[in-house]
């Protein structure tokens, strides 16, 4: 049956791949605008469309694409509620993990969940992200740092993704710090014979990921997973310049890696060397809020230098317990100079490309999964311009209504 939506403005980016510089602020804007769906899928859009079996009109209302987050940690065990109030009272997070506390503690949290516990938790955590108008998502591993704790973490992210009305996609986070029960070189060796083999064996990812920053893994460190990674036909991602300048973007471009994360403490030479890289910066302004920062990525600088952005939320229990992609989505305008159109981009399409899925999703276009958020306003514009709400009413998932407001429970169909 092909349903017909009908909507005062549709918003969207257009395209396959991340879009770069002056593309990003390109939207396609029709007003008035029709989609029609058919077997989950768009098969035509524009500002008159054929007649369809059925027609839902919302005037007054318009639709943009489905937010993609392209950097979380959305499955892991416990919270770390004391940590915040330390942070509060002035504790850094590199001290706070020196102590013992930060991904370390997380790490014992998700090690000792069973994975029923696990899935129940995040399977939580994910339905405040589909309200919130995330209908793709990775899910990275990084809290087990050992095998039975990596395999557990990725096998209920590709659980979730069977059976909730998201796409999310499991990232392989290996390098995400050392155990606290292991030497660095121990770790790496676990890595490398051990670990990376199994997970390429199972299948369990597509992506190798790993952290750059002092106290953890140096770029020596870095490149010795990568190659192994590599070898192993995993695409590469890297956190790299949250806290310091460690020199991780050169060696992510050199490696082709999909993106580079966080890089807070990018210099002049690395914007220029993103910018002419297919490299993907992927930004996270909540990050910068929730540890009281007043620095953030050089995006704009990127943008203009004629780079590629994509927006996380970075959700974890420590440094951004934030499901909702509104949160980085208005940060990026207000704090980092984002254009609106730019903001949206970063969001949709260019995420998408980041997880591999821009072939399908990410923005609104003919052959694309019906992936859509209805927002009661009027213009685009409205969603930066009343940030005191997401203005959400419905969210469709391969066109199908999986989220409404006024509903005293999620309507989602596993």
């Amino acid at each position: 049956m092909k349903k017909k939506f009908k909507f005062s403005q549709i918003v969207t980016p257009t395209g396959k791949k991340a879009l770069k510089g002056e593309e990003m602020s390109r939207l396609h804007i029709i007003k008035p605008g029709e989609i029609i769906v058919e077997n989950g899928r768009i098969v035509e859009i524009g500002e008159k469309t054929r007649d369809a079996d059925y027609c839902e009109e919302y005037f007054g209302k318009i639709a943009i694409p489905g937010l993609v987050d392209a950097h979380n940690h959305l499955v892991y065990g416990g919270k770390r509620v004391n940590e915040f109030e330390m942070k509060l009272k002035g504790v850094s997070y590199m001290e706070i993990a020196a102590a013992g506390g930060g991904i370390k503690s997380t790490v014992k949290a998700t090690r000792n969940a069973s994975k029923e516990e696990l899935f129940l938790q995040s399977t939580k955590r994910a339905f405040f992200m589909l309200k919130n108008g995330t209908t793709s998502s990775e899910a990275k591993s990084g809290y087990g740092l050992n095998l039975e704790g990596e395999i557990k973490q990725l096998e209920v992210a590709s659980l979730l993704n069977e059976k909730l009305p998201m796409d999310i996609v499991p990232v392989f986070l290996g390098g995400h710090d050392i155990p606290p029960d292991s030497k660095k070189e121990d770790y790496l060796e676990l890595l490398e014979k051990e670990l990376i083999p199994e997970v390429a064996r199972r299948n369990l990812s597509k992506y190798f990921d790993a952290f750059c920053e002092n106290g953890i893994y140096d770029t020596k460190d870095i490149e010795r997973m990568f190659k192994v990674a590599k070898d192993y036909g995993f695409k590469l991602r890297l956190h790299t310049e949250e806290f310091s300048h460690m020199g991780g973007i050169p060696l992510a471009v050199h490696y082709g890696a999909v993106s580079v994360d966080h890089i807070l403490f990018a210099d002049e030479n690395d914007v220029k060397l993103l910018a002419k890289s297919d490299t993907v910066a992927v930004i996270m302004p909540s990050v910068s809020f929730f540890l009281r920062m007043e620095k953030f990525a050089p995006a704009r600088k990127i943008i203009d230098e004629g780079g590629a952005v994509a927006l996380g939320t970075d959700l974890n229990p420590g440094s951004s317990p934030v499901e909702s992609m509104f949160f980085p989505l208005w940060f990026a305008v207000f704090k980092m100079g984002l254009r609106m159109e730019e903001a949206i981009t970063a969001a949709t399409l260019n995420s998408a490309h980041v997880l591999g899925l821009s072939e399908t999703a990410g923005s609104l276009e003919p052959g694309k999964k019906a992936d859509f958020l209805i927002i009661d306003v009027e213009d685009y514009r409205e969603i930066f311009y009343r940030p005191s709400e997401t203005h959400i009413q419905k969210v469709f998932k391969e066109g199908k209504e999986v989220f409404k407001i006024n509903s005293s429970y999620f309507e989602i169909g596993i």
